[in-house]
């Protein structure tokens, strides 16, 4: 059997099946990157696919990576709702250790995502949005040496668990930030933040009502 003909039965997100050959669930994914939201299936209907017997797998890698970008983009934007299934993860994350990186828009792909889980330490707290205790150029300085120290690191260790990474990675910042507070390297900022803010509530000059 040819298969470049061989069809594949996807389901989207309405339960409805579509009958795909590898090259044309590629161009139906590739307009659906486009956007980070509202592809035809979710990223385990779509890797499910991607790995059934027959299909094609330089398609099956170019779906992988595209959807490795997305998820990447998604891990910064988790404020913002997004549909998707409990096992999505799990697809992701095969995504990212099934791609080599002999093809260099996967590994750049590997790239961006490691990258995101790592900045996403930085912007979220429990799911919410973080509010640092810190502010000025210390702190800043700190986040940006942490997360390129991170990305050295992982890029080249193996790993083979994200959950397990990202509780790493949290406990590792934590700490980082414990050990500059003791050592008091956000007292000269911190102090020039309370009085900046100090003379910001002055000059409002809000009277009696």
């Amino acid at each position: 059997m040819n298969l470049s003909k061989k069809k594949f039965k996807i389901t989207d997100w309405h339960g409805n099946e579509h009958y795909l050959t590898a090259k044309q669930l590629y161009n139906r994914v590739l307009s659906d990157s486009k956007s980070n939201y509202n592809w035809i299936a979710s990223a385990t209907e779509l890797v499910r696919v991607c790995n059934e017997p027959g299909f094609l797998g330089s398609y099956g890698r170019e779906i992988k990576v595209m959807i490795l970008n997305c998820f990447a983009n998604l891990e910064l934007n988790k404020e913002y709702p997004s549909r998707g299934l409990s096992s999505d993860k799990a697809a992701v994350y095969s995504c990212y250790f099934s791609l080599s990186n002999k093809h260099e828009n996967a590994k750049q792909a590997k790239e961006k995502y490691l990258k995101a889980i790592i900045s996403s330490v930085l912007k979220y707290s429990d799911g919410e949005m973080r509010f640092p205790l810190h502010s000025g150029k210390t702190y800043y300085n700190l986040c940006k040496d942490w997360e390129k120290k991170m990305f050295e690191k992982y890029s080249t260790e193996n790993f083979s668990d994200f959950e397990k990474l990202k509780s790493t990675l949290r406990d590792d910042f934590d700490k980082t930030i414990k050990e500059a507070e003791k050592a008091g390297a956000f007292a000269e900022d911190d102090a020039k933040r309370r009085e900046e803010m100090k003379r910001f509530w002055s000059s409002l000059n809000i009277g009696d009502i």
